[in-house]
């Protein structure tokens, strides 16, 4: 407490040490500090409250706008997920429809049987065909109301289409009637068609246009395999699992299946083909699919009406990131391009976020269900440009059946995102944040005006107060100069009441009494300066003894040092044991260590030991001796039971140190080694194992016994656990001086930094893993005291 005091008033007494000789001056001076000290207090308390209140404002207003965003986002884009579900129902029911309707005439023969004669009865129905000049396929001619593709393996040599064929194509020749309605009304599409099942896969399109020729351009050898098997290899067959596995359809309710987005052969733009499969009358095969293709430009026209603030804009992807619609100032943003898919069959287009050119773009998860998601991410365009941050927000669509390529069909969620530069939706926080800082740096100011016209208000009182009261302090300081220069005879004459009246009193009595001693002061003098020297030969005679007996105890505490590093094993010791490469270290704190570890070898058995005697000094290091002894002695008697060989080491220890009544105790691991095998019993801290491929293993003792030394009789509480050695596997011991080992900062060397450095090492012989583990412990020190013993045990199957 003391010493906080002097400390507090440090820099009063500085002031007071270091200003001109009068003490109105220093009173002065000291009195502005104090009063300088509470005005600097209150100014900063004050700039401290506005400040804070400037952060709690701006906090709580972006805050609260950050929740507005975000319920604004939330619900325009549930807003805009419900309008594309509605559109992309629209269609399914259309396509539906048209399944519904083909699907009746094959439940009913006979109409379809009546429908069929129809081109021979109608002209509106009749199909003019002509054929591929390379013979690959047949079609019919320009100005039908669809277009009707016939592929070469379904033609007789001269081109005809075959006989059973033939039928097919009359039989959904009724396709030309509601197909172009079909076509022209309802959702926009791009196209509407039929393709027969896969052993007669004819193909119907509404409208007309050149499909085989296109096909032949952007397909070449397309007419070499089935139709289902070039364009969509394993969709038929999926179908077809479904009606053998119903429960291997990933949407039950419905048997649209859609397809990702690919260039169309027939239009050559980006398009998304849905299919609805038709089936046999008995429902045991397919037969066959209609199926309506629709733009990608029409989905993006959608997207393309979402205004959010200034720059934002929406997409659609799927759940593998491929981005199905979006604008072209998104893409930009997002950094992403367009590719074609590798898949067989038609021509994928890929644009995926995950292989964005910005990272944290590329790292967008898509959510996992139909609650919306909000991701934050910085966007940096080029290197030493700022990052752009904005607020991305994902909403998963209902799940659909969905075709991928020659994988079954499976679940897939589309996805609506919403992108806004976070700046845009702050704009107005930077604003209330921006007036804030105005208000705050106006009261500041005020405040610092305030406090200057204070201070010189005071000091010019204080000034005023000074001069009255030390004008006694002045006749005071004159007549003291005149006592200094042995004017004996000065008294002063002041009529105050206060503390400097009775210090002019004292000031008088002290004169006085000056003034009578001055006249026997070499007598006195005389008295006290034989009374100091015979007190300093007595104190020279106490310091000779006292240097003796450091002397003596020096030598003595130098010999137990000696002593204990004696018992301890030599390293030509440890070099005779077969099979391990042993290496050991111990460095005592004082001059005496409680650290102990021995190796030793009896009848093929190696006993190890590693222990820590709680305190250090002379008595844990004689602690340390007794364990030394007691272990063995007892391997010596040929105890090879290891918890018997433990209870009885801590029975002998505890007796001693009742005998010698000391509060000591110590923990003990001992190691029991032969073949391979190492058998660990007692409690100290964890055995440290690097297997030889560099695995690393902690094996915790706490739970293989007590203390040494605080209970006669431990038996029941000590157990045992057994390791395998493999060579090349090293084993390190350490005591706790290792891991609280500390730094200048106080920062301890720790457990993990000792396994890290075995394991750099463990391929390295035993003394130099010892000497990296003893390097890096003392790098970590420094010059910083050790405060405890140090000791390391480096064990490695040879």
């Amino acid at each position: 407490m003391e010493a906080k005091e002097r400390k507090k008033f440090s820099i009063v007494q500085w002031i007071v040490e270091r200003s001109s000789g009068r003490f109105r001056t220093k009173f002065m001076l000291v009195a502005s500090f104090g009063v300088l000290i509470a005005l600097a207090s209150s100014a900063g308390t004050a700039l401290y409250n506005v400040t804070r209140l400037e952060q709690e404002a701006s906090a709580e207003v972006y805050g609260g706008l950050a929740r507005a965003n975000d319920e604004y986002l939330e619900n325009y884009i549930e807003t805009t997920a419900l309008r594309l579900d509605l559109l992309f129902e629209q269609t399914f029911s259309e396509l539906r429809m048209t399944a519904s309707m083909l699907q009746t005439l094959i439940d009913n023969p006979d109409a379809a049987e009546a429908i069929g004669t129809l081109p021979d009865k109608s002209s509106f129905f009749k199909d003019d065909f002509e054929v591929d000049p390379n013979g690959k396929w047949t079609q019919n001619k320009p100005g039908e109301q669809s277009v009707m593709s016939v592929w070469h393996y379904m033609l007789e040599k001269d081109g005809s289409i075959k006989p059973e064929i033939l039928k097919d194509v009359k039989k959904n020749a009724i396709f030309d009637l509601f197909g172009p309605a079909i076509v022209k009304n309802g959702s926009e599409k791009l196209q509407v068609y039929y393709v027969g099942p896969k052993e007669r896969p004819i193909m119907r399109l509404t409208p007309w246009l050149e499909m085989a020729q296109t096909f032949d351009r952007l397909y070449p050898g397309h007419t070499d395999k089935n139709f289902w098997d070039s364009f969509f290899p394993g969709i038929y067959e999926g179908w077809q699992r479904w009606l053998k596995d119903p429960s291997s359809k990933p949407v039950p309710k419905t048997d649209v299946t859609g397809y990702p987005p690919y260039i169309d052969a027939a239009t050559g733009g980006n398009i998304v083909t849905f299919f609805h499969p038709l089936w046999t009358k008995d429902r045991a095969d397919c037969a066959g699919a209609v199926a309506i293709d629709i733009t990608l430009d029409q989905a993006v026209a959608l997207i393309r009406h979402v205004h959010i603030k200034s720059t934002g804009f929406a997409f659609m992807s799927m759940s593998d990131t491929n981005v199905l619609a979006i604008n072209s100032d998104g893409e930009k943003v997002l950094g992403i391009g367009t590719r074609d898919g590798q898949n067989e069959g038609v021509k994928e287009v890929k644009r995926l976020l995950s292989q964005s050119q910005y990272p944290e773009v590329a790292k967008i998860a898509m959510p996992s269900s139909e609650k919306p998601v909000f991701h934050r991410v910085s966007i940096q365009r080029a290197p030493g440009e700022p990052a752009t941050p904005y607020v991305v927000v994902l909403r998963r669509l209902p799940g659909m059946n969905f075709y991928r390529g020659e994988k079954p069909i499976g679940m897939e969620y589309w996805v609506l995102g919403f992108v806004v530069p976070e700046s845009e939706l702050f704009s107005t926080v930077h604003s209330a944040q921006r007036a804030i800082q105005s208000t705050a740096g106006n009261i500041l100011g005020q405040q610092i005006i305030v406090v200057v016209l204070s201070l010189f208000a005071v000091l010019v009182g204080i000034a005023w107060v000074a001069r009255r009261i030390t004008a006694n302090l002045v006749d005071l300081s004159e007549a003291a100069h005149r006592l200094m220069n042995k004017d004996y005879s000065m008294r002063v004459n002041i009529d105050s009441q206060d503390e400097i009246g009775r210090l002019g009193m004292t000031f008088n009595a002290m004169a006085s009494d000056i003034e009578r001693y001055t006249t026997n002061l070499e007598e006195l003098v005389s008295e006290r300066t034989m009374a100091l020297e015979k007190a300093n030969e007595e104190i020279s005679e106490l310091n000779a003894k006292l240097a003796q007996e450091n002397i003596r105890l020096g030598a003595e505490l130098n010999v137990a040092r000696q002593l204990q590093l004696m018992v301890l094993p030599a390293p030509s010791e440890l070099q005779e044991i077969p099979g391990l490469d042993i290496a050991g270290y111990m460095a005592p704190a004082d001059e005496v260590g409680g650290d102990y570890y021995d190796v030793l070898s009896s009848d093929g058995l190696v006993k190890i030991g590693i222990g820590d005697v709680t305190g250090h000094g002379l008595e844990s290091g004689v602690l340390m001796l007794m364990v030394q002894t007691a272990v063995r002695t007892l391997l010596a008697s040929n105890e090879r039971d290891p918890k018997k060989f433990l209870s009885i080491v801590n029975k002998v220890i505890y007796q001693n140190i009742q005998r010698i009544r000391s509060d000591k105790n110590l923990s003990l691991t001992l190691l029991d080694y032969s073949d391979g095998q190492l058998q660990l019993t007692g409690q100290h801290e964890d055995l440290i194992i690097v297997r030889k491929d560099g695995t690393l293993d902690r094996v915790e003792t706490m739970g293989l016994g007590l203390p040494i030394g605080i209970d006669l009789d431990i038996s029941d509480f000590i157990g045992s656990i057994e390791v395998k050695l493999e060579p090349g596997d090293v084993v390190t011991l350490f005591s706790d001086g290792i891991t609280e080992a500390e730094d200048s900062s106080e920062e301890q060397y720790g457990i993990d930094r000792l396994c890290q450095v075995i394991s750099r090492n463990h391929e390295r012989t035993s003394r130099e893993i010892k000497d990296a583990i003893i390097e890096d412990v003392l790098a970590h020190v420094g010059y910083n005291k050790i405060h405890d013993d140090i000791t390391v045990l480096v064990i490695k199957r040879v």
